[in-house]
């Protein structure tokens, strides 16, 4: 009997920001967007659990960006906004 076990990559869009800027690196005045990358463990192809994941705030056009602490990146997502407003 053998066990199959590994890993895999994920992206999650977290949606648009209320950050509208310049991009410093495509000069396209775009609105940013959240995304969360990591890595899972995988048990025959299933995934069990994230091992490692990092929060970014990138340019949709280029995808040029910084990582940044998710609770910094939850204040700016528009979802967060509008959810204080209400």
């Amino acid at each position: 009997m053998f066990i199959v076990w590994g890993s895999t990559g994920f992206e999650r869009d977290l949606g648009d920001t209320v950050i509208q800027c310049d991009c410093s690196h495509c000069n396209n005045e775009v609105i940013m967007q959240g995304k969360q990358i990591g890595r899972k463990f995988t048990l025959f192809w299933i995934p069990i659990f994230t091992t490692s994941s990092s929060h970014y705030l990138l340019c949709p056009i280029c995808g040029y960006g910084k990582e940044m602490p998710k609770e910094i990146l939850e204040q700016y997502l528009v979802s967060s906004a509008e959810t204080v407003t209400e």
